[in-house]
């Protein structure tokens, strides 16, 4: 019999044959179904409800330096909450997962972290959840697990803040120490050639010109000076003039012809005021030493009684003294001038050499000054992240920025989440029916006896003229009684293998 012959009749009939084994199987199924529904325990879920508050100090005031995505800073708050560190304190603080048979820590955490569940929500909010088989225990766990969030998230942006802060501290304390050596080093560059640095150039140049033009007038001075004092030496070396006899007698002094002596001394004079002015070539000059050979000449032949005669004679010119006066204080005044202008001429040498050194200490203080002037200006902007870095660690610590706030407490579970003990006795109905009519017929299906006179038509093309009904003998009934003896026994057996295995499992997965 094939299953395209099937109907509703010969599915009834299959049924009716196998109504025992539909009964076993079905029997056995629910019985499993109601005991499994009888031994699971209930499990209570207390959840809470947490909002993430965002930041209360306008950022355009204060920027926070915890620059974490929040999903990211979920995950590092879960993974922080859910660390054996912190769950085995649960574990122990509430004396978690007591049984007859010793557990170990481990599994007892385990176990702790399957049953705390978090879920992000829209709108900054996440739900926590804890699954417990004793509602004030879910409540407590989930009311201790809610507060540990927010602990640990205010204790993590702190512990960022405070980072961050402190790495800034550092960066800026290197910096600060590397500024104070370059700063030194640039120090001490221009302290050694403070006279030729590009900011003294414009005063260099205006003292130098000073000096310049103090030069100039001291020569223009000392050219005046020896004008006047070639003035006063001709006139000091003219002929005397006639001189009033000093005790009042009125007798003239003789001539300068009259006395060689006095016309040699004067005509050397002369000469010696000339060759200030002109060189030894000169006609002046060249006439003047023949003429004062002529008369050293005129001495030597003159006699001696004489020359004597002249030299006692005493001659008293007032104006003489006079010139020689004026001409000692002419030298005396050039004498200072030349050595003011030896010190200008000293003192432009020196600036002119600042000044022709100052591009070459503007190239070298400027490769001095460039690394300085970076690390100044890292220095300066690490500054004002630092301060800023200091007002988020201070925002963080006064709970002013972005925190987790408890929206909705840890609720006290009424009802158990599970199990649906009426789904389950409900399930294993429809799965032993189910399961037992299955069985019935593929047994029935797998019988390949005929049991009606049109199931030999199928194999055998000849009309069936006679049919004889069976026979319900003795040995018949005792074989199915048997046969029943032994369903009910297999089934019996199958109920108690489960009911063990359901015994044995059911405190270790639930």
């Amino acid at each position: 019999m094939g299953m395209a012959d099937f109907n509703i009749s010969r599915l009834l009939a299959s049924l009716y044959r196998q109504k025992f084994l539909v009964f076993c199987v079905w029997g056995v199924v629910f019985s499993l179904s109601v005991y499994t529904a009888a031994i699971l325990p209930s499990v209570y879920q207390s959840s809470s409800l947490i909002l993430i508050v965002p930041q209360r100090v306008p950022s355009s005031f204060v920027t926070s330096t915890i620059t974490t995505d929040l999903g990211e800073r979920m995950q590092s708050t879960i993974q922080e909450i859910l660390s054996r560190t912190q769950l085995s304190r649960i574990v122990q603080e509430f004396d978690l997962y007591p049984s007859n048979k010793p557990a170990s820590v481990e599994e007892r955490i385990e176990k702790l972290r399957k049953a705390v569940k978090v879920e992000l929500r829209r709108n900054n909010v996440f739900q926590l959840s804890y699954e417990s088989n004793d509602p004030a225990m879910a409540e407590r766990i989930t009311a201790r697990i809610g507060s540990l969030f927010i602990e640990q998230n205010l204790q993590i942006r702190e512990q960022q803040a405070f980072g961050t802060k402190s790495f800034m501290n550092a960066e800026a304390n290197r910096l600060r120490r590397e500024l104070e050596e370059q700063e030194t080093v640039v120090n001490r560059y221009k302290a050694a050639h403070r006279y030729e640095l590009p900011e003294q150039l414009d005063t260099n140049l205006r003292t130098l010109e000073q000096l310049r033009r103090e030069m100039e007038a001291s020569n223009l001075r000392l050219s005046a000076l020896q004008e006047r004092k070639g003035i006063l030496q001709r006139q000091s070396v003219e002929p005397d003039v006639a001189a009033v006899d000093l005790v009042g007698k009125g007798a003239l002094l003789p001539p300068e012809d009259s006395n060689p002596t006095i016309k040699l001394q004067m005509r050397k004079k002369e000469l010696e005021s000339l060759l200030q002015k002109y060189s030894s070539k000169h006609p002046d000059v060249v006439r003047l030493k023949r003429e004062i050979e002529a008369v050293e000449e005129e001495l030597r032949d003159a006699p001696s009684s004489k020359a004597s005669t002249a030299v006692a004679v005493p001659v008293v010119n007032p104006l003489k003294k006079v010139l020689y006066a004026q001409i000692g204080d002419i030298d005396a005044e050039m004498e200072t001038l030349r050595r003011q202008r030896d010190q200008i001429s000293s003192q432009i040498s020196i600036l002119q050499s600042r000044v022709d050194a100052t591009p070459i200490r503007t190239i070298e203080l400027s490769k001095i000054s460039r690394g300085y002037e970076i690390t100044l200006r890292k220095y300066q902007d690490l500054l004002g992240k630092t301060l800023e870095s200091e007002l988020s660690e201070n925002m963080e610590r006064k709970q002013k920025g972005e925190r987790f706030q408890l929206l909705d407490p840890a609720n006290f579970p009424t009802k158990p989440l599970r199990p649906n003990r009426a789904m389950i006795v409900l399930i294993g109905f429809l799965v032993g029916l189910t399961g037992g009519v299955a069985l019935a017929i593929l047994l029935d299906n797998w019988d390949a006896s005929f049991r009606k006179a049109e199931d030999i038509n199928v194999f055998v093309n000849m009309p069936v003229l006679a049919t004889i009904p069976g026979l319900m003998t003795r040995g018949r009934v005792i074989e199915e009684r048997r046969s029943q003896s032994m369903l009910v026994l297999a089934s019996l057996s199958v109920l108690v293998i489960g009911l063990v295995a359901l015994r044995t499992l059911a405190p270790i997965y639930f």
